[in-house]
């Protein structure tokens, strides 16, 4: 092989790992959107306000479900997610089909999930979809992602839906 066969192949090379680089980059960023999602609505079915304070945006959150919006994230826990879940009993809320879109420290996520729990002594089983928008704070290691907003609806859960996915 010449000299200049050798730089060619060289540069080939590198022009590709720049591409695969951000590739991986790009994956990883979906991958901890994902997981972010899924530690909501793990954080969410345990009960854990404390695990959520960490996931979601302080005031800058905002919340709509059904027709119904919170505006922060205190506003959402203490007049709305609080009392809620203090009602539930045998609570399971799980996400499924997950959709991460990551662009620069924004990121959007469409799911279904799916939502059973005993409240003032009915059964509730639901199944919905929804839509969170996640900002990334922080670099590196540090680096998470927190909600920004997020939007849900459900519907009774009928004949000939998926089953409720299993736990994390």
């Amino acid at each position: 092989m010449t000299t200049r066969s050798r730089l060619f192949v060289a540069s080939a090379l590198l022009g590709l790992s720049a591409p695969l680089q951000a590739q991986s980059a790009r994956s990883a960023d979906v991958r901890a959107a994902e997981a972010a999602v899924r530690a909501v609505f793990a954080a969410g079915e345990r009960g854990d306000l404390a695990a959520l304070d960490t996931l979601y945006a302080g005031d800058s959150l905002t919340i709509v479900e059904g027709a119904g919006i919170n505006r922060g994230w205190s506003d959402y826990r203490d007049h709305h997610l609080g009392p809620e879940l203090k009602e539930m009993k045998n609570f399971r809320y799980r996400p499924f089909e997950i959709e991460p879109r990551v662009h620069g420290d924004m990121a959007w996520v469409t799911f279904r999930y799916a939502l059973q729990a005993d409240m003032n002594g009915r059964a509730v089983d639901a199944l919905g979809r929804g839509t969170m928008i996640l900002e990334r704070r922080g670099r590196g290691s540090a680096a998470r992602w927190v909600v920004r907003h997020s939007q849900t609806a459900s519907r009774a859960r009928r004949a000939g839906d998926p089953p409720m996915p299993a736990g994390a």
